[in-house]
C-alpha cells in the first residue's frame, strides 16, 4: 500500500518531456512524512553566515523556478536513508557539486562557496 502505482508507459507515450517528467515527479517512492519534512527552515539552519543564506535563496529560488523543489525533498530522504542503513555513496561528481543547497542536504561533500562554484553549472 505504501507504493504508488505508475501510469504505464503507453499511455505516457503521447505527452511531452516536461509533462512526463511532471508526472512523474508527482510519484516520489517516499513515505508521506518526508514530503512534509521543513525542507527550508532545515537549509537556512544550517547556514552560518550571509553568504551562506544568500546563495541558498539563489539556490531555492532556481530550484522553484525549474519545477525542481520536490526533487529536494526526495533528495534528502534518499541521502538519510543511506545514512540510517550505512550505505556510502559518492564525495560528488558533475554539476551537482556547483550545488550548495545540496551540499547542505548531503548529497555531495563539495562546499560550492568555499570553491566558488556558480549555481549555474548546475542548473545548465
Amino acid at each position: 500500500d505504501r507504493i504508488p502505482t505508475l501510469e504505464p508507459l503507453e499511455e505516457l507515450s503521447n505527452v511531452s518531456v516536461k509533462e512526463f517528467d511532471e508526472i512523474n515527479q508527482r510519484n516520489w517512492f517516499m513515505p508521506e512524512e518526508s514530503k512534509q519534512f521543513p525542507l527550508v527552515h532545515f537549509l537556512y539552519s544550517k547556514c552560518t553566515n550571509d553568504e551562506q543564506v544568500l546563495r541558498v535563496d539563489q539556490e531555492l529560488e532556481l530550484f522553484i523556478k525549474h519545477n525542481m523543489l520536490d526533487l529536494l525533498y526526495y533528495l534528502k530522504y534518499l541521502v538519510d536513508t543511506m545514512r540510517d542503513n550505512n550505505i556510502v555513496w559518492g564525495v560528488g561528481r558533475g554539476s551537482s557539486v556547483a550545488s550548495y543547497v545540496l551540499f547542505l542536504i548531503g548529497v555531495h561533500k563539495i562546499d560550492s562557496i568555499y570553491y566558488q562554484l556558480d549555481i549555474e553549472e548546475f542548473l545548465k
